[in-house]
This record gives structure tokens, sequence and C-alpha cells, in this order.
């Protein structure tokens, strides 16, 4: 993993890696184990934020792990466990202009615990651009060496649907992982399920030359983003605030002010869900504040501080 992102820093943006490695950081007191509970960690690089579920107990350690190239910071990427919090899952929030979007990573084991976890609990994330991760499901309808359907097939491809998700095959088919033992056979169970509207997301490819040690394949998938989707600015409300507090008061009273006597039908329904929507967005514009997002995104910082800095850069003089 080191020598995966010390190499791969300036050509990948986006790592999504399914049983990451861990090992073991230190061990802290513990009042039933004389020497310790054990902190495990995953490996990280300066070049690079890792996005991982925390859990120092190594039985519950995340089996989804995903590094953003820092080149990248300004899509705001942001693990989201208020939407799903699963070891086998991650989903990742970025932001293209003013619009959000979602990958899904995902590790399901030979229990399927991730698919079934997901299908229970079933969400909204109709912006997800791309899921994909080590499934562990042989099918013949992604491996035309294997002979059977799977019984959790309809399961993954219900959950892709819900999604808004179309499975892609790569442009050079092949397996994904090689058999470890001359009793079984190379397979096909890392796949990948792309937005159909999306035309960025328009292929992927195997590439087994660079497996290294794993016995699985990557996938590569190729994103075209145009410089118009890196926006530089976001709308913000300070915590605690005067503006938070004129938010808040705004919402309240225009909540109160909805007629909710009379929701007899669903046309009355959606009627007042879109007015109550109308009143959080008119009460956020009416407060945020547009801010732009440099590598001095401070609440101090401002276009003075640039130019100071500028001029001090230029001149080398200790009085700029």
């Amino acid at each position: 993993m080191n020598t995966i992102l010390k190499n791969s820093k300036n050509n990948m943006d986006i790592i999504l890696v399914q049983e990451p490695p861990k090992s073991l950081i230190l061990c802290v007191p513990s009042y039933t184990d004389l020497t310790g509970d054990p902190i495990y960690s995953t490996p990280n690089h300066p070049d690079w934020t890792l996005f991982i579920r925390q859990d120092p107990a190594q039985e519950n350690y995340a089996q989804v792990a995903t590094y953003v190239n820092k080149k990248l910071q300004k899509m705001r990427f942001t693990l989201r466990l208020d939407i799903i919090n699963h070891r086998d899952v991650n989903v990742l929030v970025f932001h293209s202009g003013q619009h959000i979007n979602y990958i899904i990573n995902i590790y399901s084991n030979d229990n399927q615990s991730a698919l079934h976890f997901l299908n229970r609990n079933i969400i909204d994330l109709n912006n997800t651009v791309v899921m994909t991760g080590n499934f562990n499901i042989r099918d013949n309808d992604w491996d035309p060496n294997y002979p059977h359907h799977s019984v959790h097939t309809e399961d993954l491809l219900t959950l892709a649907e819900s999604l808004g998700l179309d499975l892609l095959p790569p442009i050079n088919p092949g397996p994904t992982r090689f058999a470890d033992n001359l009793r079984d056979t190379n397979s096909v169970i890392d796949l990948a399920f792309i937005n159909p509207n999306n035309s960025g997301f328009g292929q992927y490819s195997l590439y087994p030359e660079l497996h290294r040690p794993s016995d699985h394949v990557p996938l590569i998938i190729e994103v075209s983003i145009n410089e118009t989707n890196i926006d530089n600015s976001f709308w913000s409300i300070s915590k605690n605030s005067k503006e938070e507090k004129n938010f808040i008061k705004a919402i309240t009273d225009n909540i109160l002010t909805l007629d909710t006597l009379n929701i007899m039908s669903k046309e009355n329904l959606e009627a007042i869900v879109q007015q109550l929507a109308s009143i959080f967005n008119e009460a956020w514009y009416s407060q945020a504040k547009k801010k732009c997002i440099t590598k001095h995104s401070k609440e101090w910082w401002n276009h003075a501080c640039t130019e100071s800095l500028n001029r001090y850069r230029n001149t080398g003089d200790i009085e700029h």
C-alpha cells in the first residue's frame, strides 16, 4: 500500500481499497489486559487524504479505505458516516460546481453482510456516480467462464438500480481475482457500477500487470473532470453567528405559518413539502455567505492577506 501511494501520486486521483492492510501502532493502557489494548492503523501518505471508518478494535477494523489525492481538495471530499456507518462500506461525497455527488466503496464478504445491510437500509443517493468494490459474487452474468447464477445477484442488481447505476463491463474483460490454490479457478468478483447519465464516467480497464503481491486486479476508471466542475467557492453560515440565529428564526417563524390541517391527499402533502423546502432554501441564501476555497481557507484570511503574502514573497523584506 505504501508503494502504491508513493508511485501513484502523480497519475491517480482516487484509490478505493478493499481489505486494506493494518498494522499495530501501539498499545494503550487497559483495565483488563496488562499488555494494553492494541491500536491498529492503515498506511497513509502526505500527498493523500485517507478516509476510513475508525474503530480501534481489530475485530471491527474497517474493510474499506479510500484515498483521495490532495490535488482534489477543492472538491471537498467527505466520508459520510451519518449516511452509512458500516465497516464494509465507504460513502464519500464530493462537490462539482454547486452539486454534490457520491462514490461508494464496498467490500462484501462471503456472508454478503454489506449487501444485506445496504438493502435493509436503502437510501436515496440519486447523485451516486460510481459504486465499485469486491462483491464476492460469482455469476455467469459477468463471468462467462462460470456456469452458474448466484442467489445474491438479484439483491446486488436491485441495489444498483435503486441508486440509478448500471453494471459496466471493462473494455478488456478478464478475471479480477487470481486463485490462490490449484483447486480453484480465477474469477470475476470485482465490479463497477456507473451512473449512465454521467458522461465523465465512460469506461474502465483491468490492469493485471499492476496487481503486485495482491491476488486482485486493479480496476482503473478514467474520468473526465472539467475545470468548471471544480468550484473554488462554497456557501456557509458560521456557527454561533448572528447569521445562524437569523437562519434558525426565519425557519421557525415560517414553519409556524404552514397550514398542515388539510393534508388529505398526496397532492396536498407534496405541496406542503415543497413549501417547507422553499422555507429552508430562502432562509439559507438570505443568511449564508459565499467563501472561497484556498490553501489559506481560514475565517481570518482575506484578499488583503493574499496581497501581503505575495508582496513579502516578491521582496523578502521583513517589513512586508
